[in-house]
């Protein structure tokens, strides 16, 4: 699995009926509203790096939720949103996880820090 590639113009949000698929406007990161996601899988058959799943949901209990029609479980798309909801507050999950300090968030706009950290 990849991380989303953040393409400039992304083809994953074409098509999306409820808008879930969006770019967020304070950093531009493409994310995925969870509550409006119907989990119809149009951004997953779009992305041509095959970065974004369909996964089972779950309740606060970590019961799967079924279609209460089908009872079959009921699936949301899921990406890399460059841990988006964290920006301040905590690095991204695969910068916290990376044994070789290879990865690093950086704003590309601070070119003191972004040269500090390639010549380290």
């Amino acid at each position: 699995v990849q991380a989303c590639m953040q393409c400039t113009d992304p083809v994953c949000m074409i098509g999306c009926p409820t808008g879930a698929i969006h770019r967020r406007t304070e950093e531009g990161q493409v994310t995925i509203n969870d509550a409006t996601c119907i989990g119809c899988a149009t951004c997953a058959n779009s992305c041509p790096y095959d970065n974004i799943r369909m996964v089972r949901i779950r309740d606060d209990q970590n019961t799967m939720i079924l279609n209460q029609k089908t009872s079959a479980p009921v699936l949301r798309a899921t990406k890399c949103d460059l841990c988006a909801e964290q920006m301040e507050a905590v690095s991204p999950a695969c910068q916290n996880a990376c044994p070789h300090d290879a990865l690093i968030r950086v704003d590309m706009r601070d070119k003191a820090n972004l040269a500090a950290w390639l010549n380290r």
